[in-house]
């Protein structure tokens, strides 16, 4: 749930392989019970847990874009959710972080996502939440989220 905080070993290990940034953190946050509907504190709670899957970079340089909750997996594997519950969670998570203007990392399995949602709700939702923010919103790949959160760490006061 903290990434590679706790490992700079790890860290530096990564950037003299080459890498810039990775994708290891996935903040804690509260799911249901197997089967059972997800309540409004869990959707709140997840919805809370988008402020820790922030970019950012550890002290040593490398670049964390952490992932957002409720992943795929979390919500239909461990939590048995329905689709419409997995889209809520989405949904409330996206608007949140448009309002904030923040970043909103998707973690799917395809092997899960595809099984639990063939027609593809969930990248539709995300789709179309997008494209009506107008400009307080944009589609990024993981590498521009990177080089966005290292040119604003080059920029803040140390």
């Amino acid at each position: 749930s903290n990434g590679l905080t706790d490992r700079p070993d790890l860290q530096k290990m990564l950037l003299d392989l080459g890498f810039k940034w990775v994708s290891s953190k996935y903040p804690s946050h509260p799911n249901s019970k197997p089967g059972e509907e997800p309540t409004e504190a869990t959707f709140d709670g997840i919805v809370a847990a988008q402020e820790m899957a922030q970019p950012f970079v550890y002290p040593g340089g490398l670049i964390e874009v952490p992932m957002s909750p409720i992943s795929d997996i979390g919500a239909f594997r461990n939590g048995r959710w329905k689709l419409e519950h997995f889209l809520e969670a989405t949904r409330r998570s996206l608007k949140s972080v448009i309002e904030r203007g923040t970043v909103f990392d998707l973690l799917s399995h395809p092997a899960c996502l595809y099984a639990m949602d063939p027609e593809f709700r969930a990248i539709e939702l995300i789709c179309d939440l997008v494209n009506r923010a107008g400009d307080r919103a944009r589609f990024a790949t993981l590498d521009e989220i990177a080089e966005m959160a290292a040119k604003r760490n080059a920029a803040s006061p140390r």
